[in-house]
């Protein structure tokens, strides 16, 4: 080998290299200066060095592959209040939360810089139309009703803001960037069965071989009030409470009920019926009331948006005769579910007097509060004093979402959250009857938008929407729905793309004969 070559295969090394060689030097340097500060006793000092590869490498994995991250993401959010309940959490839940998402949502757009990924301008309309929400929630920062002054306001009000507006704004732009393929949305669907799969278990292990050690603490810490009922026990898997999971089991049970009926793929079918089999025992469990009209309310939306005035008519038939055996016999009162069933139909219901009296004595306060009280007051430390005009409103129950929002933010913000969800309904049902050809397609985004319609009446009669994991489900699903059409387009791409190749086939054996 001459000297010009052999000096051209060392460069061809070194800049092959070079970039490992730089990874080296700096852990070499990294282990060195690690050495030094332990040796010296500064072990915390010692212990962020040691960190700083590893945080390196994750980086540099995560940037090439967002996906993994998205994965981390939405397992640490399906489980995160179950988890707390088990490990030491050292910082707040939805602060844990916001560094997940907006990493999350920085290693998308590293990967938009690279031309790895594209952002769908169709969900654009989504980001207005729920923009304005959030537009009315940084006003609310000006609220002060209470007449405490702008210094009392604002820390409530960032505590309680991140995950009432922005988390929704996080999960909308990481799907936007993240699912660029139809295919995608198959394995959100697998992976979020999973999760179902994993709470159920949860749940039939609750009941069938009791509460472990960490549950009956918190049962015992307050839980059981409303758990340990007259109906029988509640179980509540690794959510918040028997309320969120019954809600959220009521949710999947529509989408994945959904999917089945439009499934070609056999294997596939067999998947989301195993999965909606076991959100609906989920359900029954959960002895939640509210995630039985819950689920009614997803599948009469289904009957509408199936364009099928055969199955609509089939549809009341039996939900007129379900509501009728509830409300009208007492057969199954020996079974604690029906039991506990039944009662969502009795107006006499003791819970839900407690409810409706809460009510009446907030709207007595919420008159002279068209903004509402402000977001976040009352919540945690952040208690007004007893002598405050609207003290009681800020320690009385909310009980759900809709009425949260009233008491935080007026008749005025409740008008505006309301007009922004059923807007995003009334867009995402347009998109389904007349934007989408496909068939398959449309039988995922019509249960999408029938399980996210349904949220809405859970939003009511629970405290849903800022709970943990149903943000990123919702307006998830919410998001894919808007992506429709580019996903349409797409197949329809695909589908003249493989009549190209037949024709391309058969011309030759054509031209043979």
């Amino acid at each position: 080998m001459q000297s010009s070559q052999l000096k051209e295969y060392l460069c061809n090394i070194r800049e092959h290299y070079k970039g490992r060689i730089a990874v080296l030097a700096i852990m070499v340097i990294g282990a060195l200066c690690c050495m030094i500060y332990a040796a010296n006793g500064n072990f915390p000092l010692a212990a962020m060095i040691c960190a700083v590869p590893v945080v390196m490498v994750l980086v540099g994995v995560f940037v090439h592959r967002p996906v993994i991250l998205f994965v981390i993401l939405f397992v640490v959010n399906y489980g995160i209040m179950g988890i707390g309940r088990y490990v030491h959490i050292p910082l707040p839940v939805s602060v844990l939360m916001d560094g997940l998402f907006l990493s999350t949502l920085v290693m998308l757009c590293f990967s938009l810089i690279r031309g790895k990924t594209v952002f769908k301008q169709e969900v654009i309309p989504f980001l207005l139309l729920y923009g304005v929400w959030v537009i009315f929630c940084l006003i609310q920062v000006f609220n002060d009703t209470i007449g405490l002054g702008m210094g009392f306001m604002i820390t409530p009000w960032f505590k309680e803001v991140r995950p009432m507006a922005f988390h929704a704004i996080y999960v909308i732009l990481i799907f936007a960037l993240l699912f660029n393929k139809n295919k995608h949305i198959k394995y959100f669907l697998y992976l979020w069965g999973v999760a179902i799969i994993l709470a159920t278990l949860k749940g039939y292990i609750q009941r069938n071989r009791g509460f472990d050690s960490a549950e009956m603490h918190w049962l015992m810490t307050g839980g059981a009030t409303t758990h340990f009922i007259h109906s029988g026990i509640r179980y509540f898997s690794f959510f918040t409470d028997a309320a969120n999971y019954g809600s959220n089991m009521a949710f999947s049970l529509v989408t994945y009920a959904i999917c089945f009926l439009y499934e070609k793929n056999r294997f596939d079918k067999i998947c989301w019926a195993v999965v909606a089999v076991a959100a609906g025992y989920g359900l029954m469990i959960s002895g939640t009331r509210t995630a039985l009209i819950v689920a009614i309310s997803g599948f009469v939306l289904y009957t509408v948006l199936s364009k099928n005035v055969k199955l609509f008519l089939t549809s009341c038939t039996l939900l007129i005769l379900a509501v009728g055996f509830l409300k009208f016999t007492t057969i199954g009162n020996g079974n604690q579910f029906i039991r506990r069933m039944r009662t969502a139909f009795d107006p006499e219901d003791a819970s839900l007097q407690v409810r409706l009296d809460n009510q009446k004595a907030i709207k007595s306060y919420m008159k002279e509060a068209p903004w509402g009280i402000g977001i976040g007051i009352g919540m945690g430390a952040d208690q007004l004093p007893q002598n405050n005009k609207y003290w009681l409103v800020s320690i009385t129950p909310s009980d759900s979402t809709l009425v949260y929002v009233w008491m935080r933010t007026g008749a005025i913000g409740i008008i505006v959250y309301l007009l922004v969800l059923c807007l995003a309904i009334v867009v995402e049902s347009f998109i389904v009857l007349f934007r989408i050809r496909d068939k398959q397609l449309r039988g995922m985004l019509t249960a999408f938008t029938c399980a996210s319609a349904c949220m809405i009446v859970a939003a009511y009669g629970n405290n849903i929407y800022s709970q943990y994991p149903n943000t990123l489900l919702v307006f998830g699903v919410q998001t894919l729905v808007f992506m429709g059409p580019y996903f349409a387009r797409q197949i329809l791409a695909e589908k003249k793309q493989k009549t190209l190749e037949i024709k391309d086939e058969i011309r030759p054996a054509e031209d043979g004969t």
